[in-house]
């Protein structure tokens, strides 16, 4: 059996790389995937009739809201329109933390809303505590399985 994964989608490298190694100082039992681009996650997910079949040992998928090309709410859409992933946790992350931002995010079916802290260890430290209860203290629905 798979040990369980996230999904992190964000453009900003550095922050990709600041919150993979807070992951790794919590000591949580996870695979992360990591992609730069909307069109990544949708691929790394089997979304919108990717080459390769969806990881399906990815428990959540934590997106930035604003990325060049498909943005976080497009992906979000396109998430909640497949019907074998209509499940899945999404978490929206972006700096912004402008109500109608939250609030969009929320109408378009997403699970959470984070944003970004830019204090020292603040952004990581805050997705680790994100990831450790989509891990560790939610309990999903059995999944249904795709006909």
């Amino acid at each position: 059996m798979l040990p369980p994964a996230i999904l992190l989608v964000d453009d900003d490298e550095d922050y990709l790389d600041i919150v993979n190694r807070a992951l790794r100082r919590e000591g949580l039992d996870v695979e992360v995937h990591m992609t730069r681009t909307g069109a990544g996650a949708l691929a790394m997910l089997g979304v919108d009739g990717a080459s390769t079949p969806g990881r399906p040992n990815i428990v959540a998928a934590f997106v930035d809201l604003n990325m060049p090309g498909l943005d976080g709410w497009e992906v979000l859409r396109r998430v909640r329109a497949d019907g074998r992933l209509h499940w899945l946790p999404v978490v929206m992350v972006s700096s912004s933390a402008r109500p109608e931002d939250v609030q969009h995010s929320y109408e378009l079916g997403a699970n959470s809303y984070l944003v970004k802290r830019f204090e020292k260890d603040a952004a990581a430290s805050d997705l680790a505590l994100a990831v450790r209860y989509w891990l560790r203290v939610n309990r999903p629905p059995a999944r249904a399985v795709a006909s």
